[in-house]
C-alpha cells in the first residue's frame, strides 16, 4: 500500500490512504493534551486564548486584553520624553480603549 502524508493547519494529512496517518495524528495530538493539560487549565482559568501548534505538541495562550491596547494619542506611543514620562500613559506609551473613552478622546 502506498501512502504519503503532508501537513495542513498543523494536522497530517495523508494522499492515497488515511488509516496511519490519521492515527498516528490522534497520537499525537493526545500527547499534546495530556502533556499540556496543567497549562490548558490554568490558561483556561484564566481567560486565555488557547491555540495548538504542530499537531498538538505545542501551545500559544495569549491574554485577550492585548486586543483593547492601543498608542497614546498624547505622546505616540513613546511614553513621554527623556525628562519626563507621558501623563496620560504613565509612561508606557499605551492606553486601554476603555481609558480613552472615559477622557472623551475617541471621535
Amino acid at each position: 500500500m502506498s501512502c504519503t502524508a503532508s501537513s495542513r493547519n498543523g494536522h497530517l494529512t495523508a494522499v492515497g490512504g488515511h488509516g496511519p496517518v490519521r492515527w498516528l495524528s490522534r497520537v499525537i495530538e493526545a500527547v499534546g493534551d495530556r502533556l499540556f493539560r496543567r497549562d490548558d487549565q490554568w490558561a483556561i482559568e484564566h481567560n486565555l486564548q488557547i491555540t495548538a501548534h504542530h499537531g498538538g505538541l505545542s501551545r500559544r495562550y495569549r491574554d485577550p486584553r492585548f486586543d483593547t491596547l492601543y498608542a497614546c494619542l498624547r505622546c505616540g506611543g513613546s511614553g513621554g520624553t527623556d525628562h519626563e514620562p507621558c501623563t496620560e500613559c504613565e509612561g508606557t506609551g499605551r492606553v486601554t480603549w476603555a481609558d480613552c473613552y472615559r477622557e472623551g478622546q475617541l471621535l
